[in-house]
């Protein structure tokens, strides 16, 4: 079964809650489980219990707004540490483009064309 890590700004939880529901296929059929910070206990070690379910994660999901990125944690943390297990292939991340982000430029595997064709 593969862990599915939602990295995602809390001003788009709604969004995360709608796309959580859309592979909930997935999670009936027992091929995925999912992990967000929300299942997190009051009391738990944010930073800690975030950082160990992103390791143990084999699919993390980005999901990229304007507020994602002006975060320092989501953007800054979890997103650099994502892209480490990806470089060594110990994880797949998959940037989802919930709300526009244009002009903003990004890493690695979120990396807009650098020119746009002419007509």
């Amino acid at each position: 079964m593969a862990t599915v890590f939602f990295s995602y700004s809390h001003v788009d939880e709604g969004l995360r809650d709608r796309l959580e529901i859309a592979l909930s296929a997935l999670k009936r059929q027992g091929l995925i489980e999912a992990w967000h910070d929300r299942r997190l206990i009051a009391g738990d070690d944010f930073d800690r219990g975030v950082r160990s379910e992103l390791e143990r994660a084999n699919v993390i999901l980005l999901l990229v707004s304007p507020d994602f990125i002006a975060s320092d944690y989501y953007y800054g943390v979890e997103t650099t540490r994502a892209l480490e297990f990806h470089e060594r292939d110990e994880a797949r991340v998959i940037p989802v483009i919930l709300r526009s982000a244009i002009g903003i430029l990004c890493r690695s595997a979120m990396t807009l064309p650098p020119v746009l064709p002419s007509f």
